[in-house]
């Protein structure tokens, strides 16, 4: 088999797609509340909310939905995953913002 250099980006993508559908096909609940992330990650309620606040990004880790926080379980395991938790992602934003204006 035969794979074009181009393809081989599209790689990564595809396995997060085949990720999500494992996810979906399993039956397991994808989005948890503030209680589930908090028994799902090992973390007090608190603990979540100051990641919330420091590390997770809306639209990708959590949505806010009615009053509510729902956090996405794909995207909570992606973290968990990657070595990113020792950079706090709105600092850093913050900070480009600063030397941009």
């Amino acid at each position: 088999m035969l794979i074009e250099f181009e393809n081989l980006s599209k790689i990564g993508t595809i396995l997060i797609k085949l990720e999500e559908l494992e996810a979906k096909l399993s039956g397991e609940k994808r989005w948890l509340n503030i209680k589930e992330a908090s028994n799902y990650l090992g973390y007090s309620q608190d603990h979540i909310h100051k990641l919330k606040n420091s590390y997770f990004i809306e639209g990708k880790h959590y949505y806010k939905k009615t009053g509510k926080l729902l956090f996405d379980k794909i995207a909570l395991d992606n973290w968990v995953q990657s070595s990113t938790n020792s950079i706090d992602v709105k600092e850093v934003a913050n900070n480009i913002l600063k030397d941009l204006i």
